[in-house]
């Protein structure tokens, strides 16, 4: 695989970033991150005494940049570091590594042959590039790209996508396995004549690993929910398909003890365009579904009463879209849910349990200097108001972003 030329660029502590909080009532707090342009997280995960983020920022003046983002328990910006080149260049997916480093993959533009390649980077505690590698071929069609990494029993990494350099055709789902340096140990393609993506991957507790997305090759009719099961050295177990005869995809795939738990959208639903939730047994059996009044379901974590906590958006009559937390008991029965937004259109992208609440990360269009920003909530239940509690932000002061776009913003459209 290629290694990145020197002109790689890494940014700690970059100056166009400002943090600003704006009250959100029913949240502890709330914080928005960015410049003058278009920035946005699309992944979160909780760490000892903080949180870590990655997306894309177009305020640093190099069009679009892969971004990492730590802050500390209230939110408050630890450090930051950009990543990129020329072209453009994103993040979906981050995971802290067994020596408190962390894990990202997306997909660059900047970097490798090809219009677009996978891109997976190793870093340190603080931000400090160690490696990365780029994966694909030489297409000038869509390319390939990264949506979900994870790290393996034996101190390697799993990362799924798609690709469409390799496979039968369209965009295929992809598994890249690699040793702990990034270095491909072996690569496998799934799907068939039409457009097939791997969302959300991990390893299974046997060993291997499963990856949830979306298939128009095989299922029902146009796009179908898609769980693909396969052994440590790639190799089939079994698949399923869910969904209907119009578009349905799954966002992240969650283990549990007698299954696997699956969040994403349906709009095969009778009753429009819904998030859903999907329980399988250890076969990928469909043991129970349910939906949900939000139109989009990114994002699913277990909590410690045995329920989900997901993220996920919904349409508003006063302001297009806004984040949606959801919380559901351990057979899916709804909770609470939770909208979040302000005057114009807000994503839930990501969402953790953390001790005594939630945090959830995503794009707010509302609050901040740019057309997007980055965006942080943490979430107290006990300050819910009603089963339903929705909620507005109102911001009290913007960012003043330096920084130049110097071409447009990546289009962030859910592959």
């Amino acid at each position: 695989m290629n290694r990145l030329p020197n002109f790689f660029i890494l940014i700690l502590a970059a100056a166009f970033i400002i943090v600003v909080s704006v009250a959100l009532p029913q949240a502890e707090w709330s914080r928005a991150y960015g410049g003058s342009y278009d920035d946005g997280f699309w992944s979160l995960q909780a760490v000892a005494d903080g949180f870590i983020l990655a997306g894309y920022t177009c305020s640093n003046g190099q069009g679009g940049d892969l971004w990492l983002a730590r802050t500390d328990l209230q939110g408050d910006l630890l450090w930051n570091a950009i990543y990129g080149g020329s072209g453009e260049d994103i993040g979906y997916s981050v995971h802290q590594t067994d020596d408190l480093g962390f894990a990202v993959v997306g997909s660059t533009r900047s970097f490798g042959l090809g219009e677009e390649r996978l891109w997976l980077l190793k870093v340190s505690s603080n931000g400090s590039k160690i490696w990365d590698r780029t994966f694909g071929g030489f297409v000038s069609s869509a390319g390939d790209g990264g949506w979900s990494v994870d790290q393996t029993g034996d101190g390697g990494y799993i990362a799924t996508g798609y690709t469409s350099s390799f496979g039968t055709g369209g965009k295929d789902l992809w598994f890249i396995k690699t040793d702990a340096e990034g270095n491909e140990q072996w690569s496998k393609t799934f799907g068939g004549p039409k457009d097939d993506v791997g969302m959300s991957v991990l390893q299974a507790e046997d060993g291997g690993y499963i990856a949830a997305g979306r298939t128009a090759s095989y299922g029902a009719g146009g796009d179908d929910i898609w769980l693909l099961k396969v052994n440590s050295a790639g190799l089939e177990q079994w698949n399923t398909t869910f969904g209907g005869n119009k578009d349905d995809v799954g966002f992240q795939v969650i283990e549990l003890q007698d299954g696997y738990a699956l969040a994403g959208r349906t709009e095969s639903a009778s009753s429009g365009n819904k998030a859903i939730l999907i329980k399988t047994d250890k076969g990928g059996k469909k043991q129970w579904e349910r939906i949900y009044q939000g139109n989009t379901a990114l994002s699913l974590q277990r909590t410690e009463d045995g329920g989900f906590i997901i993220a996920a958006r919904i349409d508003s009559l006063n302001s297009g879209k806004d984040a949606l937390l959801i919380k559901t008991d351990s057979s899916g029965t709804l909770q609470w849910s939770m909208p979040l937004g302000g005057p114009k259109e807000e994503i839930g992208s990501a969402v953790v349990e953390i001790p005594y609440g939630y945090a959830m990360a995503g794009i707010t269009s509302s609050f901040g200097a740019g057309a997007e920003d980055g965006w942080l909530v943490k979430i107290i239940p006990e300050l819910l108001s009603s089963p339903y509690g929705g909620s507005e932000l109102n911001s009290t002061s913007r960012f003043e972003g330096d920084g130049e776009m110097s071409q447009p913003a990546m289009d962030h459209t859910l592959a």
